[in-house]
């Protein structure tokens, strides 16, 4: 049997070495942003040491740590990807207030806009000697009829003819 060289052990045929692409790898080829790649996909190894059959008594407790360090580093990204998913949740729930807010408020902008020239056009109406109606109480509505037009013509001068 011949040495056994680096040559061998990091070859690109060496079946105990998973080839993975550079995209793959940095996560550049897929998406642009983390949040459109989606949750961190890894590669989890159940069991590296094999069976434990004939082990040693001090190898239980190799097996131990490794399990816990493998625990921990699990526990980690999923409370990264948690930490994330909820970042992203709150981004759009206050995008979308935002949106909402803004919407309200052009609304109100328009209603106030709309009330200021009417009180203009009344007050306009009222300087060229156009009268209103007895029943209007300043609002545009007139009386109590729903139909009816906003304002009714009043002349100032009485027609001599009629």
């Amino acid at each position: 049997m011949g040495r056994y060289t680096t040559v061998q052990a990091y070859a690109d045929n060496n079946p105990s070495i998973r080839a993975v692409p550079y995209e793959q790898a940095t996560g550049t080829a897929s998406a642009a942003t983390p949040a459109e790649r989606g949750p961190v996909q890894t590669e989890k190894v159940d069991n590296p040491y094999g069976s434990t059959a004939g082990a040693g008594s001090g190898e239980f407790h190799v097996y131990r740590h490794a399990r816990a360090r493998e625990m921990a580093r699990w526990k980690k990204i999923n409370e990264e990807e948690a930490e994330r998913t909820a970042e992203e949740e709150f981004r759009k729930k206050v995008e979308e207030e935002a949106r909402a807010e803004e919407s309200k408020t052009e609304k109100r902008r328009l209603k106030r806009m709309r009330a200021k020239e009417a009180k203009r056009r009344k007050k306009n109406m009222k300087l060229g000697g156009v009268g209103f109606e007895a029943g209007d109480d300043g609002n545009g509505k007139g009386g109590e009829g729903g139909e009816e037009e906003e304002f009714k013509y009043t002349p100032t001068i009485a027609n001599p003819q009629g």
